[in-house]
C-alpha cells in the first residue's frame, strides 16, 4: 500500500510539473504506463530523464523530444538496446523486455 502511495503522489507531482511549464512542455505524455513500468521508469528512467541538467532529454518535453520522434521509435528503441551517447544499453534496464523497453521510450519521447 505505501509503494502505491508513493506512486500516485510521483505521478500527480510529473502532472503538476508538466502544468507549470512553457509551451516547449508537453502537457503530459500521451501514453499511460502499466504500474509495473511507472516503478521502472522510476528505478531506472527517472534519475536522467527527470533530472534537468544532465544531458538526457527530459520527459514530456517537447523540445527536447521533436528531432529525436522525427527519427522513429524504431531507431529510438534500438538506441536504447545498444546504449547511445551517454545512455548505457538498455538504459540500465536489465530486466525490462522489448516491450518494456518500447512503452518507456513511447511513453518520455510523447509518442502515441
Amino acid at each position: 500500500m505505501q509503494a502505491r502511495s508513493r506512486i500516485s503522489r510521483a505521478l500527480a507531482l510529473l502532472a503538476l510539473l508538466g502544468a507549470c511549464g512553457t509551451e516547449e512542455t508537453a502537457p503530459a505524455p500521451p501514453i499511460a504506463l502499466s504500474e509495473q513500468n511507472v516503478r521502472t521508469y522510476q528505478a531506472a528512467c527517472a534519475g536522467c530523464h527527470a533530472r534537468p541538467g544532465i544531458g538526457a532529454p527530459l520527459t514530456g518535453v517537447e523540445a527536447d523530444w521533436r528531432e529525436r520522434r522525427a527519427q522513429g521509435l524504431e531507431t529510438l528503441l534500438v538506441r536504447t538496446v545498444d546504449g547511445y551517447k551517454g545512455m548505457p544499453p538498455l538504459g540500465t534496464c536489465g530486466l525490462c523486455s522489448e516491450d518494456d523497453l518500447r512503452q518507456l521510450v513511447r511513453y518520455m519521447a510523447g509518442l502515441p
